[in-house]
């Protein structure tokens, strides 16, 4: 964000980290009930895309890190600067805006990386015209390989549909693999919490603090989607989206708020972890402090009586008695037993 800190309203600037030079794969998807076809080319400085108005097209951009092709993207289709603006900002909020002729969708695909064990953020982005659909990715590897699939095999109700069920479908996935990331957040406090309550280090403080982080990251990119799940059911998306896909769009609506209310329940519970932390070094001092306390009260009669019969005085009575060494141990020890007896007895050792 602070890269375009200055620069005036409708800057196309990327704020991502990919690099400039990196290629980007554009995949057109043609197809229909009874055919398909599929053109893909690696975007150099020409855009020549062939609009088939009795087919579903859905124009797949893997990559946003070339402004000169998001540009040749928006001057092709009549895509306001606005729009690029939000659509090269990797760190924008999830949001749906209406414009004249088309629809701009934007939120995070979450995925997690056991190799480098993080989780990777990638912005995408649908412009859904009435006969178009344009994607916009960071990275052209995302979890849409099932969708792909199908609409290569020509199953399931894809075939059969629009671009507004399509886009429906795209967004679904995605809400759909936030479940899995849910799944895992779970269970790293399921574990952080287990550790904490048998054995907590200095370590643990590290990894809360750190899930803290993610967390937050997640939650940031989940809840405004309740918003946009809410605008997708307007009525001047209808046009868009087509009229017969509401009760799919409920479905995701639901979905939206069990991620949104999941989000809340972990955040919460990551609040909880730091204070379980906290509550559980706690208890440690205590114990320790509890333990010196009693050996400090243990020994504190003794060493008076040790004080006491140490003294340089020539009379003192009881020196005299032959057996006063062994009646003042036997009496130490009776009261050091006591002591022990008295703790036990009140469940304080």
């Amino acid at each position: 964000m602070n890269k375009k800190i200055g620069l005036q309203p409708g800057t196309l600037l990327y704020t991502g980290n990919r690099s400039p030079d990196a290629e980007i794969p554009i995949t057109h998807y043609i197809y229909n009930s009874e055919s398909f076809k599929k053109n893909s080319f690696i975007f150099k400085d020409n855009l020549l895309i062939e609009l088939h108005p009795s087919h579903v097209n859905w124009l797949n951009i893997g990559g946003i890190h070339n402004t000169d092709l998001i540009k040749k993207v928006g001057d092709f289709f009549n895509i306001d600067s606005l729009i690029l603006e939000d659509l090269l900002n990797s760190s924008q909020r999830p949001k749906l805006e209406v414009r004249e002729d088309f629809i701009f969708i934007t939120l995070k695909m979450i995925s997690h990386s056991s190799k480098k064990n993080v989780y990777e953020y990638e912005q995408i982005s649908f412009i859904l015209f009435s006969n178009l659909l344009i994607s916009f990715q960071e990275n052209p590897f995302d979890v849409f390989d099932s969708i792909r699939c199908r609409i290569e095999k020509g199953i399931g109700r894809l075939k059969n549909r629009k671009e507004g069920y399509l886009t429906y479908s795209l967004i679904d996935r995605i809400v759909d693999n936030y479940f899995i990331i849910i799944d895992d957040l779970e269970e790293r406090i399921d574990n952080l919490e287990e550790r904490i309550a048998t054995n907590s280090k200095k370590a643990d403080f590290d990894e809360i603090l750190e899930l803290k982080k993610e967390l937050l990251k997640f939650k940031k990119s989940t809840l405004p989607l309740r918003e946009l799940s809410s605008k997708l059911r307007d009525s001047d998306i209808e046009e868009y989206l087509g009229e017969n896909i509401d009760i799919f769009l409920k479905d995701l609506q639901d979905h939206i708020i069990i991620v949104s209310e999941a989000t809340e329940a972990l955040f919460s519970r990551g609040n909880e972890l730091l204070q379980l932390y906290h509550s559980t070094i706690s208890n440690g001092m205590n114990e320790i402090m509890k333990v010196l306390t009693m050996i400090s009260t243990i020994f504190i009669p003794l060493s008076f009586l040790a004080g006491l019969y140490g003294m340089n005085f020539e009379y003192i009575p009881e020196l005299k008695y032959k057996y006063a060494y062994f009646f003042l141990l036997a009496f130490m020890g009776a009261l050091f037993l006591g002591t022990i007896y008295f703790f036990k007895r009140k469940k304080w050792w």
